[in-house]
């Protein structure tokens, strides 16, 4: 962590110049104008670190390998979700994918649209897609402590369809229901289910998940 910890002085003792960096200086909340002048001024943060970005009004903290937000309630964050899964593609010319997010302690929830382009859009007959998920999950649990909604957007019959997932740690392979609104234990979402896809047709999806 950064700094020392606690240390109760006495009086008559000398404080050195280390002693104050590292009870004082390293465990205070540092104030920054941005996250560069920040990165100029602590070119090797250590874990455990606070510091506040003025432009942002945002207290991060060092976690080790990258600053965080310390307080991440408020204002979701954006992400663009990537369509996975081999012979899938979104192609291009109207495509479009677009998600946000808020982590709150382990907690992730999450949303995102994904709409297949008029050009280059690919849809497998064997292989099940997935999405990638904006924050890596924990694999414990078996993904009970998971909750998700999922619908299929059919565009031609502007009909949608209910849909379930498999977490993975960064992402979620996508299963379907038929349309009686049965599930299909074990089917994948393939180029045929839940209808045969087509440009302009989306997946919209939303969720709560525990983080890694």
């Amino acid at each position: 962590m950064s700094g020392s910890g606690r240390k109760t002085f006495v009086a008559g003792e000398v404080l050195l110049a280390q002693e104050l960096n590292d009870y004082l200086m390293d465990q205070s909340v540092m104030n920054f104008a941005t996250e560069a002048a920040r990165g100029s001024a602590i070119p090797t943060p250590t874990e455990g670190m606070l510091a506040l970005t003025l432009d942002t009004d945002e207290i991060d903290y060092y976690n080790g390998s990258a600053w965080v937000p310390a307080l991440p309630i408020g204002a979701w964050t954006t992400w663009t979700p990537v369509l996975g899964g081999t012979g899938w593609s979104l192609g291009t010319t109207g495509s479009e994918a677009t998600g946000k997010y808020v982590q709150i302690g382990k907690t992730v929830h999450f949303t995102a649209r994904l709409t297949f382009g008029t050009v280059g859009a690919t849809f497998s007959a064997v292989n099940r897609p997935s999405i990638t998920l904006p924050v890596t999950a924990t694999a414990a649990s078996g993904n009970i402590d998971f909750v998700t909604s999922i619908a299929y957007y059919d565009s031609s019959a502007t009909l949608r369809y209910l849909g379930s997932c498999d977490f993975q740690t960064s992402a979620m392979s996508l299963f379907c229901w038929n349309a009686a609104g049965t599930y299909l234990v074990g089917a994948a979402v393939i180029n045929t289910a839940p209808f045969t896809w087509a440009a302009s047709d989306e997946i919209h999806v939303s969720g709560t998940y525990e983080a890694a």
